[in-house]
């Protein structure tokens, strides 16, 4: 049986590194995997054996018995023998319209147990399986050459990595660096990130943020809005002191596993997809308050009757400063983090997809 992947196979984001590992460990486990990509095709970020490797899976003939897995159906259920839909969402609730695509398919795949709750609470009635996401720990490692970032001037520096919109924490971020550090701190917060115009909208949204602070001798910050390989983004956790990322909402938090594979201590809001896999041992579990959500700038998919996490902007400040400080015991949590983050490889995940389907259609998906 042939399983037809549809998915964003290309994208510069965690959705489509999953996609792309996901699709590479199933057809590692001897399963027929052909691909069908959503969104935009070709990415300069990707290594010429990547897009190979995604080119020839796409290009595989269309067996007669397949099933279809993807982020969000798209076809004839008729032409298939099951459609699943492998989705996520990031509050306390699934939006009515992912719902409704979740109950047109025969079951559903989600990353944690967080998620199949809250497609649960939404409405979604078809059976729920769980397939754990994961880090490739031979690329993301604490070995291996490092962006300079700002250690050689005897900087400490904090990272943080999404993509920028209200869920992620941004201004909760900035609000409690700004707040808490100077220009005579040697620390420098560096924000990897994305937008809809990727070579303005971050620095705005910045400085908008900024301006509520009143700092005037603010420390250093910077801004990467570019596009990198995963060997570029590797080299900026190993150029790094700590991950920082007090997001609303995660239904995985791929950072969180990527900068712990790197060795960095975590400071991340203790309530999301994240926390399955990222404890007091490896990190700092923020405070927080679970409040309504409300629509990013992107999409209206999150309202008020969901409910995110809003962390503490003053325990933010009291952490950051003790990571800063306390530096043998962060870097005990990182290397707590790393032999974590060694056992959520791919091939579990592709593992568990490969039950997941296995059990949807009463038989084996394996190649003999």
């Amino acid at each position: 049986m042939q399983v037809v992947f549809q998915h964003v196979l290309y994208e510069p984001s965690g959705f489509g590194t999953a996609a792309r590992e996901i699709a590479f460990a199933m057809e590692d486990l001897g399963v027929d995997v052909k691909l069908e990509v959503m969104g935009g095709g070709r990415s300069n970020h990707l290594s010429a054996s990547t897009l190979r490797r995604l080119e020839r899976m796409q290009q595989k003939p269309l067996n007669n018995d397949r099933l279809l897995l993807a982020l969000h159906p798209v076809g004839s259920p008729g032409t298939y023998r099951k459609v699943i839909s492998c989705t996520m969402f990031e509050t306390s609730k699934a939006p009515p319209s992912y719902v409704s695509i979740c109950n047109q398919c025969d079951a559903v795949i989600v990353p944690s147990e967080m998620n199949r709750q809250l497609f649960r609470d939404g409405g979604v009635t078809v059976p729920i399986y769980v397939a754990h996401y994961g880090v490739d720990s031979r690329l993301f490692t604490p070995e291996g050459p490092a962006r300079e970032l700002g250690r050689s001037t005897g900087q400490f520096v904090f990272l943080s990595i999404f993509g920028w919109s209200d869920r992620k924490g941004p201004d909760i971020l900035i609000q409690a660096f700004l707040r808490e550090f100077n220009a005579t701190d040697p620390v420098r917060l560096v924000l990897k990130t994305h937008g809809g115009n990727i070579a303005q909208l971050p620095s705005e949204w910045y400085e908008r943020i900024a301006r509520q602070i009143d700092n005037p001798s603010p420390p250093d910050v910077q801004i990467i809005a570019d596009d990198l390989s995963p060997e570029e983004v590797a080299m900026l956790y190993r150029g790094s002191d700590c991950f920082v990322l007090p997001s609303r909402g995660e239904a995985i938090g791929l950072p969180y596993l990527e900068s712990m594979a790197s060795g960095l201590p975590v400071i991340a809001t203790g309530w999301g997809g994240h926390i399955t896999f990222l404890g007091p041992q490896s990190g700092y579990l923020l405070p927080y308050r679970l409040v309504p959500a409300h629509p990013v700038w992107y999409t209206d998919l999150y309202q008020p009757d969901q409910l995110w996490a809003e962390a503490d902007v003053g325990a933010l400040q009291n952490v950051m400063r003790r990571v800063y400080l306390q530096r043998d015991e962060a870097k005990r949590k990182g290397q707590h983090g790393r032999q974590v983050a060694e056992g959520w490889n791919w091939r579990r995940t592709g593992v568990e997809f490969v039950q997941a389907i296995e059990a949807i259609v009463g038989q084996s998906i394996r190649q003999k």
